[in-house]
């Protein structure tokens, strides 16, 4: 009998003892987590403090950095003849490194073809490409240029980056150091979302790098029509004869205006001779009869 109670209050010790290393594990681990948890935190808010001051130290010299602008041009040109220009064009814009984005080839009734090209010139060749199509061109329709400058959203950016790999780089060291399954999965998960975030940081970077090193230019093309040329002929000469219908009109009234003027100005002396012709003209015809 003493024996069974002996076993039995040894049992229960042993299984309290189990309890209480399990309680012990479980506490040591919660710790760890909210441990690293706190870690993670303070990476961030570290982080963050680093890109503000970053991004402060860098806007604060911004004028005296070079700007990032992107540049776009409209172009819109008649032509003698519309296959010669779209081959010299694309020629040209390969021969600068450029490359032809989307062309565009419309027909018309009477014959005469338009078309349209969206290219991208280096960004240094873009103002004498522009020239160069137009000395080449039968007459200029319109042509404008504008620019966009990225400059501070390409800094916010590059700021934004050396956060994230900070942020990667620590994580990276917390998954090495990591001990239990828990563990690891929150911490990949963390590092996945950090890493997708460099990457579109990095992706949006290339773009404006893309579109400041390379102007984009929309050309439109639309080749001269004999009969546009035939209704200028007539425009001119029906011009011609308005002018010389309005000139003719001009001088009369200028011969008029000169005939009234003299009158009016010997009018004192004008009048009085009148007077005594009309006087004599009268009493001759009188002694006459």
């Amino acid at each position: 009998m003493t024996l069974k109670i002996v076993s039995l209050l040894f049992v229960l010790l042993f299984i309290s003892g189990c309890n209480q290393d399990q309680s012990t594990e479980s506490t040591r681990q919660m710790g760890n987590t909210i441990e690293m948890a706190d870690q993670a935190i303070n990476i961030e808010e570290d982080a963050v403090d680093m890109e503000v001051e970053e991004t402060d130290q860098t806007e604060s010299g911004l004028e005296a950095s070079e700007r990032m602008v992107v540049q776009n041009g409209h172009l819109e040109v008649v032509v003698e003849e519309f296959d010669d220009m779209m081959y010299e064009i694309e020629n040209k814009v390969m021969d600068l490194d450029g490359y032809v984005v989307e062309t565009s080839v419309q027909g018309s009734e009477e014959g005469e073809r338009s078309g349209s090209l969206l290219v991208r010139i280096p960004e240094d060749d873009f103002q004498s490409f522009l020239d160069e199509v137009v000395s080449v061109s039968v007459e200029l329709v319109h042509r404008s240029t504008y620019g966009n400058d990225v400059t501070e959203e390409y800094i916010d950016l590059e700021s934004r980056l050396r956060s994230q790999e900070i942020v990667e780089e620590r994580l990276l060291t917390f998954l090495e150091a990591a001990e239990n399954t828990e563990d690891l999965l929150t911490i990949s998960e963390d590092l996945a979302n950090i890493q997708q975030e460099i990457e579109t940081i990095e992706g949006r970077m290339n773009y404006l790098e893309n579109q400041v090193d390379f102007a984009t230019v929309n050309l439109y093309i639309y080749e001269q029509s004999s009969t546009a040329l035939q209704d200028q002929s007539s425009l001119n000469t029906w011009q011609n004869a308005t002018n010389l219908f309005t000139g003719t009109i001009n001088a009369l009234l200028s011969v008029v205006s000169f005939i009234v003027v003299t009158v009016v100005g010997l009018s004192p002396v004008l009048v009085p001779l009148s007077i005594g012709i009309i006087v004599w003209f009268w009493l001759y015809r009188r002694k006459k009869k």
